[in-house]
């Protein structure tokens, strides 16, 4: 009986002294992690010239940019909207102009037309980012309030840039993507075609705009 007994209490007596060890050894622990972290060697701040040829690296004009330079002008456009894949096309004539901004390194488009029998402006900010390795493209009109944000990759002959866009859908209220390609034919003619979720989901285009420079 007294042996049991002091079984009991040695039981007792662990089970309360349990918990203070445990938060010892926690504590412990974690001040041993603060002490490595604190020891960790701090990496070496980058001098001035190294940041300065990053930075012009970065800003470089390139022959994508040069690409993107053989659109500057003024354009007649010839719009096609394809609403019902079960119906021929709805087309419309609309203008643009596409101007240089920052020295080559981004253009502007600003068009001018009419959707739906109403007036129609558009505007567009394109460029190619040297850090992402993408042409990089933001799109707003007065047929909404967001902003659609579209990256881009160009196949190997550099006239046919593909892009993967996202915009608020006003029939969703969410976030939808979309597929653009715009095909640079030659210096006077460029098309750009716009493809999204068609009947069942399945990929459908929606848009093609014929580019035809101005003489």
């Amino acid at each position: 009986m007294k042996n049991r007994t002091l079984i009991w209490a040695t039981c007792i007596c662990l089970a309360a002294t349990a918990p203070l060890a445990h938060a010892q050894a926690k504590t412990k622990s974690t001040a041993a992690a603060e002490k490595s972290k604190a020891a960790a060697p701090v990496p070496p701040a980058m001098d001035a010239k190294a940041m300065q040829e990053m930075m012009e690296k970065a800003a470089a004009l390139g022959p994508q940019h040069e690409q993107l330079k053989k659109m500057v002008g003024e354009w007649n456009c010839t719009v096609k909207t394809m609403m019902d894949p079960s119906q021929p096309p709805t087309e419309t004539k609309s203008t643009a102009v596409i101007t240089s901004l920052m020295d080559g390194r981004y253009f502007q488009e600003q068009a001018t037309g009419e959707m739906m029998g109403k007036p129609f402006q558009g505007m567009s900010i394109t460029g190619y980012d040297n850090i992402m390795k993408k042409y990089v493209s933001t799109w707003i009109d007065n047929a909404g309030t967001g902003i659609m944000t579209s990256e881009g990759t160009a196949d190997a002959t550099g006239n046919v840039i593909t892009w993967t866009g996202w915009s608020s859908d006003p029939m969703t209220g969410k976030k939808v993507k979309y597929r653009m390609v715009t095909r640079i034919l030659d210096d006077n003619k460029h098309v750009f075609e716009m493809f999204g979720a068609g009947p069942g989901g399945k990929e459908a285009k929606m848009m093609e705009i014929t580019y035809d420079r101005k003489m």
